[in-house]
């Protein structure tokens, strides 16, 4: 594979700096891993208010956030944990309801003790295919940024079915970035990155650090999350990236359960960087193609 479209070694830290930076609008994508606890649902409050001083940096340097956030129906769980089996789909969709409520409080609380107002918006599918509802939702979004307040988007669980649902906040959240002609895509997740082969199986295996062009050979890659309570995994992530860098946006996947976890990518931290193809890479991976289909014709009788 063409190194113009795989790297496997450490990207420095000022790159990842300069890419944040210079970012005039970014999606930030929290995954349900990260904020709530995984044995009580509990929403982790020390590590938000660490999340929230990383956006509000941002916007101190002049730039827009704007949250794409799961974690409803894990926080909404909670309250079915009396129940000795798994949650049925309208047992679900009461636990995001729930979870919802609670999400919000706590996003608004947090962003309120940095001078910061916060509007909801909860989308389905169907919201953003229906180019009507799709303006009216961007337009929304310019509005909120335009008072001053921070966007926090959700998948509509309470109301989804399978047909016109995501059913994963990575594809929403890159789905977000074309509407709203965003620059970079933040994947917070419990994952460093895309990594050659599952780590947890190969020890030896190697991060991958920049992406240029989603292959066959990438897509092999992935694998499906086994968090309790995610609906995405590295499938979803590189279906999402497919999604953002079709639109020209950027996108990085990078371990968010730390503290400040967009400070930890800007100073260099494991990540996977996701890039729209350039023209010198079209014109790449055409010779290439062009030099494989050569070979074949040179091979036949």
């Amino acid at each position: 594979m063409s190194s113009l479209l795989v790297q496997q070694h450490s990207t420095a830290a000022p790159t990842s700096s300069i890419r944040l930076a210079s970012a005039r609008r970014l999606i930030v994508k929290i995954g349900s891993a990260l904020i709530g606890d995984a044995e009580t649902g509990e929403i982790r409050g020390p590590w938000l208010e660490t999340l929230i001083e990383d956006v509000v940096r941002f916007f101190a340097r002049g730039q827009q956030v704007i949250i794409v956030t799961s974690g409803a129906v894990a926080v909404g769980s909670s309250h079915f944990n009396h129940l000795d089996r798994s949650l049925r789909i309208e047992e679900k969709q009461s636990a995001a309801a729930i979870g919802q409520v609670q999400l919000m409080r706590a996003y608004e609380q947090s962003f309120r003790r940095h001078g910061f107002g916060v509007g909801q918006i909860l989308l389905t599918r169907e919201d953003i295919d229906d180019q009507h509802r799709r303006l009216n939702a961007a337009s929304t979004l310019q509005q909120i940024l335009k008072v001053g307040a921070v966007p926090i988007i959700n998948e509509n669980d309470t109301t989804a079915t399978a047909e016109i649902c995501f059913g994963d906040n990575d594809r929403l959240a890159a789905r977000v970035a074309q509407m709203v002609k965003a620059d970079v895509v933040v994947l917070l997740s419990n994952v460093d990155g895309l990594f050659s082969e599952n780590p947890h199986d190969n020890p030896a295996a190697r991060l991958v650090t920049e992406v240029r062009c989603i292959t066959p050979e990438i897509e092999a890659m992935a694998g499906h999350s086994l968090a309790r309570h995610s609906s995405g995994g590295m499938v979803t992530k590189l279906m999402a990236a497919r999604i953002a860098t079709d639109a020209g946006c950027e996108m990085v996947i990078a371990r968010g359960n730390k503290s400040y976890p967009l400070a930890a990518i800007e100073n260099g931290g494991p990540s996977t960087w996701f890039f729209p193809l350039t023209k010198a890479d079209q014109c790449t991976m055409s010779a290439n193609l062009a030099g494989n289909c050569l070979r074949r014709s040179s091979e036949q009788p």
